[in-house]
């Protein structure tokens, strides 16, 4: 009989439908739509997308348009009460653009699709987006609508991007606005949620029970709004009980949370549903009860669809924070159970779901605060393979741990690469979408420029708008011109590696791995254990004796030459590297601020400073942000040639460059090229120069500005930012920085230092040389003009930085003091090593001799004949 009935109100619904496409009344077509899919939200989804497919005409009235953003906004709600984040997105993305494009403001955007939206970019971890969409709906509120509570409730949703990105004072100072609204009792219980997830992730763990405590007791009544609130309560509950410890407390919080959704959400809030799972997995965890923590993990990725039957579907992994802390809750629990191999796969889809996520991301900023919560999954994942590794001695547990390393190194920085290459490569004009997005692009860099510069709050909203849409133009670019490969594939052929030392880092929280590869093989990894304090001691000797200055070093070499050694014995001594070999070394974390070049190697203290014994004297050494960007194929390019840009700052307010002068003038002694000085360095020449030239060579002032730390010149009359020469088709192999601190700047963990030197290699420079700290303008004019020198020979730009740093300490000329490795090395060589074709100018400094003995001799021979014939006269 129930069977008759499905089959009677399915004929029903499809001769309702056939009579209003009859009638071409598409409103009602549409709103039958969504009566039905209302009515059986299990279905709703599938409902709505055929939906989509089968609507014969596009909307023409204010009605229809209206209606259709309905469906839209009802579709994306669905999907996401389904647990599909990503679709849901995309739904409400599109609805967004349907709105701006009709202007229908009779239709209440804020509540029913920008609310949602950015609630879906926060679940996602894309704050930035989320921010933008959250500023907008707060603007539209007042414009149109102000409403108190509506209003309070944006901004609590604010509160929770400043939170979720470490904001916290800007998270407080959102959700004091919210209760100054004065909203009503519903919105105030999930302002009290936000506050206390705010104070739990303070470490106020204490206030933020209490603040728990006192918005269950006032939940008394319960709908289903009111369920959705109180569940949330019961789950930041539960959080906080987990950090104090009390895993029964926690564990009955979370059972509470999970009733409520049961009981009013039976087919939906899959995502909230999983989250619980997840949770309820980890006090499991931590009473150490690995099956039942199994379990409630393999019901969270039940819930999200991507196990059934007991297998879990590697294709339905998408990007999700609770997917990945799924699968790093059932690793632990294998773990427990002595089970490491099943742990490292979980690791791995783990990973694979974080990959997801990075796909969706839009800005460059947010991608670089995922790498930091990769990274502390790769660590667990070294561990493992570094314990099966010695269990076993299979080398490829060695194989694993580098992949591990490299998939948490400085991926967004090969990202921008690739980038830029691929935006290169493109006919930009054959496809208008193209078009679009380097007219965002290029508004983006202007407004930035125009924001660093002048910093108004306006400015900052214009770029916040600019980079959503280029995010979308993206989208629509990526469906359209699919990728034929994925950027990054987790493989690495050591095969393509130059056949000498490379020595990578991996900085933990708990130990330090040193990745040894030699001839094309993995030598052996080294474990390090008390990472903190190595991070410590690190930092600390990197900032006494370079970062502040040379007193430190200067006043007490037996103190440096101790500290220096100890550094050495710690990082690279363990290695047993023989003596004269070649090394690349990819640093990691704290590292980056260190050039191993000065570092003492062995402990007896020397007086002579010019008999220290350094590594740069049995070493040859450069650096690389990781295998994958050294590795990465370069198209060919058509620059060749020298260009040199010099400001002496004579006139300006800085502090005069004294030696930027005679660098220039013994650079043009020995190789030909372009030489600009002063005025005629500019934005304009500084471009020219950039699309032209195999080597640019920049003698300036260079810094990071603004809040994103850009990387900066400064040309004096303006400054150039690196974002303005992204995706040129042609760039210089080699950019030589003999300025201070352009290999130096903000740590993003994960990423590496966010420098000028990196920032040339984003936009498809090979190598640079820059300085990790404040530079000596004699021994930087000194090293550079001796650089040059070496290139002409043909040595490689490794093997002619070293010959020039070596020239400096051996000269006898230089002083004992500038012998200390303050003065002469802090610049570095960063990326491929090669050799480069250099001329030397027509008229070298040989030619000048000659021509001066040439002139000699003949004056002289012109005062014998004039001699001669006064002679002859007297005579």
């Amino acid at each position: 009989m129930q069977t008759s009935t499905l089959f009677a109100q399915s004929d029903d619904l499809d001769k309702k439908l056939g009579q209003f496409k009859q009638q071409n009344d598409l409103s009602n077509w549409i709103y039958e739509q969504l009566d039905e899919a209302n009515a059986k939200p299990e279905s709703a989804v599938n409902r709505l997308l055929k939906a989509q497919k089968e609507r014969w005409r596009n909307t023409k009235t204010p009605d229809e348009h209206f209606a259709w953003l309905n469906l839209l906004s009802t579709l994306g709600y669905y999907e996401l009460l389904d647990g599909n984040i990503l679709g849901s997105i995309n739904t409400y993305e599109n609805a967004l653009s349907f709105f701006q494009k009709h202007q229908i403001l009779s239709y209440d955007i804020v509540e029913y699709n920008l609310k949602p939206l950015s609630n879906n970019y926060t679940r996602l971890g894309d704050y930035e987006r989320a921010l933008y969409i959250q500023k907008q709906s707060i603007d539209f509120q007042r414009a149109y609508n102000e409403n108190p509570s509506k209003m309070a409730n944006i901004y609590g949703n604010m509160a929770i991007s400043y939170r979720s990105m470490s904001r916290l004072a800007d998270a407080h100072q959102a959700i004091q606005s919210a209760f100054d609204l004065k909203p009503d009792a519903k919105t105030r219980v999930m302002l009290y949620n936000v506050l206390a997830d705010i104070l739990y992730e303070e470490g106020n763990y204490a206030k933020a029970a209490l603040v728990v405590q006192q918005n269950i007791k006032a939940q008394a009544s319960i709908d289903d709004e009111s369920a959705y609130w109180l569940m949330g309560t019961y789950t930041t509950a539960g959080n906080v009980q987990l950090e104090l410890k009390q895993y029964a407390k926690g564990r009955q919080f979370y059972l509470k949370a999970l009733a409520l959704l049961n009981q009013y959400f039976p087919y939906g809030r899959l995502r909230e549903k999983a989250n619980i799972f997840t949770q309820l997995a980890k006090t499991f965890i931590a009473t150490k009860q690995p099956k039942e923590a199994i379990a409630y993990s393999q019901k969270s990725l039940v819930t999200l669809g991507i196990m059934q039957n007991n297998t879990i579907n590697e294709q339905k992994i998408f990007g999700d924070y609770k997917v990945v802390d799924a699968f790093m809750q059932i690793a632990k629990a294998q773990l427990l159970l002595g089970q490491p191999e099943q742990a490292i796969r979980s690791i791995n889809l783990s990973l694979t779901a974080a990959d997801k996520i990075r796909d969706e991301f839009g800005a460059d900023i947010t991608k670089e605060r995922l790498q930091k919560s990769l990274k502390q999954i790769a660590e667990q994942g070294i561990a493992i393979n570094y314990l099966l590794f010695q269990k076993s001695n299979d080398r490829k547990y060695l194989y694993q741990i580098l992949l591990l390393a490299e998939q948490s190194k400085s991926r967004t920085l090969l990202e921008q690469m690739e980038r830029s290459q691929s935006a290169a490569a493109k006919n930009v004009k054959a496809d208008p979408l193209l078009l679009k997005k380097q007219s965002l692009e290029r508004a983006i860099i202007y407004q930035e420029k125009q924001f660093i510069e002048l910093k108004t709050a306006k400015l900052q909203e214009i770029i916040a708008g600019l980079k959503f849409q280029l995010a979308l133009v993206n989208k629509k670019i990526a469906q359209k011109h699919p990728q034929e490969e994925p950027l990054f594939t987790k493989e690495i052929n050591l095969a393509l590696l130059p056949k000498h030392r490379f020595i990578e880092y991996f900085f933990g929280d708990e130990h330090v791995y040193i990745i040894n590869i030699n001839q094309q093989k993995i030598e052996g990894v080294l474990k390090l254990n008390h990472a903190p304090q190595i991070r410590e001691t690190v930092k600390a000797f990197v900032q006494t004796y370079f970062q502040q200055g040379p007193t430190e070093m200067a006043n007490a070499p037996q103190s440096f030459y101790k500290a220096s050694n100890k550094i050495y014995q710690l990082i690279f001594a363990p290695l047993g590297v023989k003596p004269q070999e070649t090394l690349t070394i990819i640093p990691d974390g704290i590292l980056g601020y260190l050039s191993f070049d000065g570092l003492i190697t062995r402990t007896n203290y020397v007086e002579n400073i010019a008999a220290w014994p350094l590594l740069i004297k049995v070493h040859l050494s450069s650096y690389a942000f990781s295998l994958k960007t050294l590795l990465l194929k370069k198209p060919k390019k058509d620059n060749h040639g020298f260009a040199g840009l010099f400001i002496t700052h004579a006139a300006g307010k800085n502090a005069p460059l004294l030696a930027v002068e005679q660098e220039a003038a013994e650079i043009k002694k020995n190789i030909k090229g372009v030489f600009l000085y002063n005025d005629e360095v500019n934005a304009k020449s500084f471009e020219q120069q950039f699309v032209q030239r195999n080597i640019l060579h920049i003698g300036t002032h260079a810094y990071l500005s603004g809040p994103n730390q850009e990387p900066t010149l400064d040309f004096e009359q303006e400054k150039m930012y690196l974002f303005e020469l992204s995706a040129k088709q042609q760039v210089p192999s080699l950019v030589v920085l003999s300025a201070c601190r352009t290999a130096d700047g903000v740590l993003a963990d994960g990423e590496g230092i966010i420098s000028l030197s990196r920032g040339f290699n984003a936009i498809g420079t090979s190598a640079t040389i820059a300085g990790l700290w404040n530079v000596n303008d004699r021994a930087v004019a000194y090293i550079t003009t001796h650089f040059y020198q070496s290139l002409l020979k043909g040595n490689s730009g490794t093997e002619a930085l070293r010959t020039a740093k070596l020239a400096w300490i051996n000269d006898p000329q230089t002083s004992s003091a500038l012998m200390l490795p303050y003065y002469w090395d802090s610049l570095v060589y960063i990326g491929k090593n090669q050799t480069f074709e250099l001329e030397k100018p027509f008229f070298s400094v040989w030619m000048l001799w000659a021509f001066s003995g040439l002139a000699v001799i003949l004056t002289c021979i012109f005062t014998v004949r004039i001699l001669a014939r006064k002679t002859k006269v007297s005579a």
